[in-house]
């Protein structure tokens, strides 16, 4: 139970695009979002829903940053591509199978990754803009299925390159 005095619940996250369209189209054919809804910015900017929810907002990253900034304080990031300060946005999800052939159909280059076999079963990939995604699945799902590498083996692949 927390100390603080109010509830957390994860609402969205922005995505600053080199290509607004492209970016919206690979999150409604990889992701399976939705358009929805999205108030006027007076910038390009288009909020994909997942369930209803607006959880990824899309803005056109603009030339003059000045109201980027203004808004939303980009001048505190020091990256301009990627994940920049946060390392990924993680989705539970279900179907891991269908997800691998979904993926793979639209030519999304994934790792698979699993710490050991009580563990969820990770896919980590990149969207258009370098933002690293992780997809879950329930370890109850996925049973004994191992990845490529299991986080045993990366390790020991580090100790091997290290004691070289």
């Amino acid at each position: 139970m927390s100390d603080t005095p109010f509830q957390l619940a994860f609402d969205h996250y922005l995505v600053f695009a080199t290509d607004l369209q492209e970016s919206v189209e690979w999150y409604e054919k990889v992701l399976g979002m939705e358009r929805g809804f999205t108030p006027e910015f007076h910038v390009p900017v288009q909020w994909m829903y997942l369930g209803g929810h607006p959880i990824v907002h899309v803005v056109q990253l603009a030339e003059d940053k000045s109201m980027d900034e203004a808004y939303v304080g980009r001048v505190d990031s020091t990256q301009e591509g990627g994940s920049g300060r946060i390392d990924h946005v993680a989705f539970q999800c279900k179907g891991l199978e269908a997800t691998l052939a979904h993926l793979d159909a639209h030519g999304v280059d994934y790792a698979e990754r699993r710490v050991d076999l009580n563990s969820r079963y990770q896919l980590f990939f990149r969207d258009p803009n370098g933002i690293k995604i992780e997809l879950d699945f329930d370890a109850a799902e996925v049973g004994e299925r191992k990845p490529p590498k299991m986080l045993k083996d990366l390790i020991e692949a580090k100790k091997n390159v290290a004691a070289e």
